[in-house]
């Protein structure tokens, strides 16, 4: 009887420092596991200098993929370098932009497994910059790569234009026609290339906006007011084959910032002649992959051109 009773003590004794070992055993596989793909990955640092090769702190660099599934931003240091670090193998579009300077030039860079990238880009005191839309293809490229007409209305130009609506900074776009039936708030309508205005598609982050009603976005198109943009992409032709039959004139599409870098903001409160007032506040910020981006705009028209235009819009984004 005693001895049932010592090995019945005996297994007892021993399940337990079976299922410790076993936990130490998957914790090194675990352990082993994690530094292997911790290794997999690569890191890009980006050095941003003028033409002089002085360096230009808190530069904004974006690094993106073509399919644009990947978009980090990131903010130069005083040493003017700004380091992407866990990147998996592959091609990556890398561009910087800094107040004062014009944007540089998009750079192609492929980094390989476990590879320690280094890249300095100069940034230009003037000149023409050069932007990356995904319009075109559907994926990331430099305008210099597309081979149709592209536009691109960037945030910088709508805020020195002071544009409220995004209807009105598409008033300058080439083979675009904007018309709008009274003040703000009534109907607008968008043709590209003389066609009709359900012959251009409306996207909003690459993804067709469309009225179930009237198959096309007209009907909403005076709502669009200037909230938390980053820039407008215009496709003039066909662009049927990426975005439908609507697209057979053009493509609009409206990218939304998407925040990244030190958190950062703004707070716009103007008014005017006919009853106008409008304010917009925006804020953004991030830190490694988790970017976050909001905005709120108000626009308001008390009496308008004949005292009876008046027009109100309440809008958010993030």
């Amino acid at each position: 009887m005693k001895i049932t009773i010592a090995k019945n003590r005996t297994k007892r004794f021993h399940r337990p420092l079976s299922i410790l070992a076993l936990l130490v055993l998957f914790g090194s596989f675990s352990n082993a596991t994690f530094a292997q793909n911790s290794a997999a990955k690569a890191t890009i640092t980006v050095r941003v200098t003028d033409p002089q090769d002085a360096i230009v702190p808190k530069a904004e660099v974006t690094l993106y993929t073509r399919d644009n599934r990947v978009r980090i931003k990131g903010l130069a240091d005083r040493a003017g370098t700004c380091r992407f670090e866990q990147l998996a193998p592959g091609e990556y579009l890398i561009e910087a932009e800094a107040a004062g300077f014009a944007r540089a030039a998009t750079h192609v860079l492929r980094v390989e497994r476990n590879a320690n990238t280094s890249l300095d880009i100069s940034l230009p005191l003037a000149g023409v910059s050069e932007q990356v839309v995904v319009t075109a293809q559907g994926t990331a490229q430099p305008v210099d790569e597309v081979s149709k007409a592209v536009s691109v209305v960037d945030k910088r130009e709508i805020d020195e234009r002071n544009e409220s609506s995004v209807t009105d900074a598409l008033r300058t776009v080439p083979g675009l026609r904007v018309q709008r039936l009274g003040g703000p708030g009534r109907l607008v309508s968008i043709k590209a290339r003389g066609l009709r205005n359900q012959d251009t598609a409306v996207l909003i982050d690459g993804i067709r906006f469309v009225d179930a009603t009237t198959g096309d976005a007209t009907g909403f198109l005076s709502d669009f007011v200037v909230t938390n943009l980053d820039r407008i992409e215009i496709l003039r032709g066909s662009g049927s084959s990426l975005y439908g039959t609507n697209a057979i004139g053009g493509v609009v599409n409206i990218v939304t910032d998407e925040g990244g870098g030190p958190t950062h903001g703004n707070i716009l409160l103007e008014g005017g002649g006919l009853g106008l007032f409008r304010g917009r506040a925006q804020i953004a910020g991030g830190t490694s992959r988790f970017v976050y981006s909001a905005g709120a705009t108000h626009l308001n028209v008390a009496r308008g051109i004949d005292r009876d235009d008046a027009a109100r819009n309440t809008s958010g984004q993030g």
